[in-house]
């Protein structure tokens, strides 16, 4: 899997303090959930389908909590470099649900590379943790990832990243080509799955309409990601999205022969 860089605010993640954080809408027992993931390894979170669930839905939920509707974080959204740890807690006190923020979009992370790690014949998946029990559909709770996506003004770009990147896997877990053959669980819901991922493709091809090198940047690691699902790749031809990756691409091969030339 692809790397998304750590958060500028990763040293500030362990002062997180779950009970004055009221605007979070947290109940006791998804505060001790929270408290228990973080005591022990997230495998051991992981470890059975309802424990699974019940740990991104929390996830989610601090993330729709925290991100709002309001745009991008007065502080942390800004940042580019890592703080240290002194700097990253006060960052706490000036911009707490710019923290919790990446805290959340982190902690979504880690589930998506423990359970690709996971091997094909593991109760838990991507497909049982997302996807709902009985109508298999894509759980409800995935939407915040978009919202991310759609911050405005100038966005929050560790958190757009891995929005992006997350929900690009967890919607690759329904896609047919994607599901195992051999798997003798029901197939997840390709349907629920569809709308998710051509918003997801929009983002990505807006994004490429800009000429900025950082934009690339903001979606390459989803892009190399959907990149291996034939639905993913016939959603971003229709949406133009090869033509705007290639005039980038086209745009970093001339800048190189200006730089070599110059040298």
């Amino acid at each position: 899997m692809s790397n998304i860089p750590p958060s500028p605010v990763t040293h500030a993640f362990s002062g997180i303090q779950w009970d004055p954080m009221q605007k979070l809408r947290l109940t006791n027992p998804e505060k001790l959930l929270l408290r228990s993931a973080e005591a022990n390894p997230i495998d051991y979170t992981l470890s059975n389908t309802d424990e699974s669930t019940a740990y991104v839905k929390v996830i989610l939920k601090v993330l729709a909590e925290a991100s709002g509707a309001s745009g991008p974080s007065s502080n942390v959204s800004h940042l580019k470099e890592p703080l240290p740890e002194d700097e990253a807690l006060q960052m706490l006190y000036t911009d707490p649900m710019g923290v919790v923020t990446h805290y959340a979009i982190t902690k979504l992370y880690d589930v998506i590379v423990c359970l690709k790690e996971k091997s094909a014949a593991s109760e838990v998946s991507l497909g049982s943790t997302f996807y709902n029990d009985g109508d298999r559909n894509l759980i409800d709770e995935w939407r915040p990832l978009l919202r991310v996506l759609h911050l405005g003004g100038s966005g929050d770009a560790f958190a757009q990243r891995g929005a992006a990147y997350c929900l690009a896997h967890i919607l690759m877990a329904g896609c047919p080509s994607q599901q195992p053959v051999s798997s003798k669980s029901r197939k997840v819901s390709y349907e629920s799955v569809e709308e998710p991922l051509q918003a997801l493709i929009s983002w990505i091809t807006s994004q490429l309409q800009s000429s900025a090198s950082s934009s690339l940047s903001l979606v390459t690691p989803t892009l190399t990601t959907l990149m291996s699902s034939p639905e993913a790749r016939i959603m971003f031809s229709n949406s133009g999205g090869i033509g705007y990756l290639s005039r980038h691409l086209r745009s970093g091969s001339r800048g190189g022969k200006r730089i070599a030339g110059n040298g």
